[in-house]
């Protein structure tokens, strides 16, 4: 069973880590390997096994935290941009012109 990412213990990594907030890109980037380690760990044959629920919900908690700093950095963005337009090519504009368009593949 594999286990759970752990962080770098390498003391080179560790300051450059702490200096600041992560970017949404490498959070994203940490996402996709929790997510990728949890689906190994889930389709292992020791996932049943306690350690292997163990790993599990370590990483699905590993997710969870990701998951909320992604969510903490966009609320925090769309703060400080005060934008409360929609984006161009929302759903109320793409469904005014839904008429309109072909279906070239049909």
């Amino acid at each position: 069973m594999p286990r759970a990412i752990a962080p770098s213990t390498s003391p080179a990594a560790a300051p450059a880590f702490r200096a600041g907030k992560p970017s949404p890109a490498s959070l994203q980037a940490q996402l996709q390997r929790y997510q990728q380690k949890l689906s190994d760990c889930v389709n292992c044959p020791s996932a049943n096994t306690r350690q292997g629920k163990a790993d599990i919900l370590s990483i699905a908690a590993h997710i969870s935290q990701v998951r909320q700093s992604i969510a903490e950095i966009d609320s925090s963005q769309s703060a400080r941009s005060g934008s409360t337009t929609q984006p161009v090519g929302s759903a109320a504009s793409a469904s005014a012109h839904l008429g309109s368009v072909i279906d070239v593949f049909a």
